[in-house]
């Protein structure tokens, strides 16, 4: 009975070892530019398990971007090859796998599996330097430190955002926590169109008119409008202060449905005041 209590134990306390060996260090981007470190332990039906700050969570699938191995940067022609839905697993000798991601499991090394056009492969994750699930502005944004994406070039002199008024969105390169406090501190004007008084201040054009397809159809056109990640705009005009609604990369934009013959700018400071409670 002892020997077999003993080899019970046995058996249970290299499970243990082989769970807590089942996990990799990486940098997990999600879709809205949020950056996590994190233990890198399983995939199946609930998402990507991971292990952040000493505690298990789980990632849902469709909102991670990057899972980042070796912090290797990304290159335009890498992130052109994220089209139509295709993933790409990038190895470390600098071969790029081109499919569909799969699975990760096993033990460390992870089993990574790619459906690629000749089957499905496995990777090991000391092979690996970084996955791309998605492109987005925000997660290009996180990986780069500037969002390499058509519409979302960061902008900035000194301190100061150059939010260009012919440009939809502009990334600040903060990233933010929901709840936390910002403050602004916006100058500049922006020009609507060629007619002599279509002219914007923060808070809007000066004759108050709105536009239908602009970000914010019930805002005043050519108002400063933020947003989070690829989250839901929000108004910031002339206001002082905005609590952040979520967590991600902070974007600035123009509420304006055609932005290319606009000319101007706004310069925008940002404090950050902690969280609100």
């Amino acid at each position: 009975m002892l020997k077999r209590t003993m080899s019970a134990l046995a058996i249970a306390a290299m499970a243990s070892v082989g769970v807590a060996q089942a996990q990799q260090n990486a940098t997990i981007i999600l879709k809205s530019g949020e950056r996590l470190s994190a233990q890198l332990i399983d995939h199946g039906g609930v998402g990507f398990t991971v292990k952040v700050n000493n505690e298990q969570r789980q990632i849902p699938t469709n909102d991670v971007a990057i899972i980042d191995f070796t912090g290797r940067t990304l290159t335009n022609d890498d992130w052109n090859k994220v089209t139509g839905g295709t993933n790409i697993a990038i190895l470390r000798s600098g071969e790029t796998v081109t499919g569909q991601f799969y699975d990760i499991g096993g033990t460390t090394p992870l089993r990574i599996t790619m459906k690629t056009a000749d089957g499905e492969r496995d990777l090991s994750s000391n092979d690996v330097a970084v996955i791309v699930l998605a492109r987005t502005d925000a997660a290009v944004a996180a990986a780069t430190g500037s969002a390499a994406t058509t519409g979302s070039t960061p902008s900035t002199a000194g301190g100061t955002i150059v939010v260009n008024g012919n440009q939809q969105w502009t990334s600040t390169g903060l990233m933010v926590r929901r709840g936390e406090r910002l403050t602004f501190t916006t100058t500049g004007e922006v020009r609507l169109s060629s007619a002599g008084d279509d002219v914007a201040q923060p808070a809007g054009a000066i004759s108050g008119r709105k536009v239908a397809g602009s970000p914010m159809p019930s805002a005043i056109a050519g108002a400063l409008i933020g947003r989070i990640g690829n989250g839901q705009p929000f108004g910031i005009g002339n206001l002082t202060s905005v609590v952040a609604p979520a967590t991600g990369m902070l974007f600035l934009g123009i509420n304006d449905d055609h932005v290319a013959d606009n000319s101007g700018e706004f310069r925008v400071e940002i404090k950050r005041a902690g969280v609100r409670r």
